[in-house]
């Protein structure tokens, strides 16, 4: 014979457990930077540093794909823009070196939410 006390336990963890929001779910976002000239090279680590030092930002990668540096963040927590002005603002006085946004399936938006 079952224990009404057990069954009615379990079900009101089942309720717990479905109530969790979905949504809950952490969504990242990725922003590639691209770099061009001479003097690039030498800048990955300073620029790898203060970006890793914004808040949101979960990861940087300089060695993955050369001349660019790909950053994840969470969505919504930096605007790409501001990475781009940190990335400029680290670059040493008087070398020739550009960084800009990319704009490609690198630095595609947010996932799509599961389903």
């Amino acid at each position: 014979m079952r224990n009404p006390g057990t069954i009615r336990f379990f079900l009101f963890l089942l309720s717990g457990y479905l109530a969790v929001p979905a949504a809950a779910e952490t969504v990242l976002e990725r922003v590639a930077l691209s770099f061009s000239g001479p003097d690039c090279a030498a800048q990955y680590p300073a620029i790898e540093a203060v970006l890793t030092g914004i808040s949101g930002v979960t990861r940087v990668e300089s060695s993955g794909v050369p001349d660019h540096t790909l950053v994840d963040l969470l969505h919504g927590s930096v605007a790409p823009e501001e990475l781009l002005a940190t990335a400029r603002g680290a670059l040493s006085e008087g070398l020739r070196c550009e960084v800009d946004i990319m704009k490609s399936c690198i630095s595609a938006g947010p996932s799509p939410p599961r389903q």
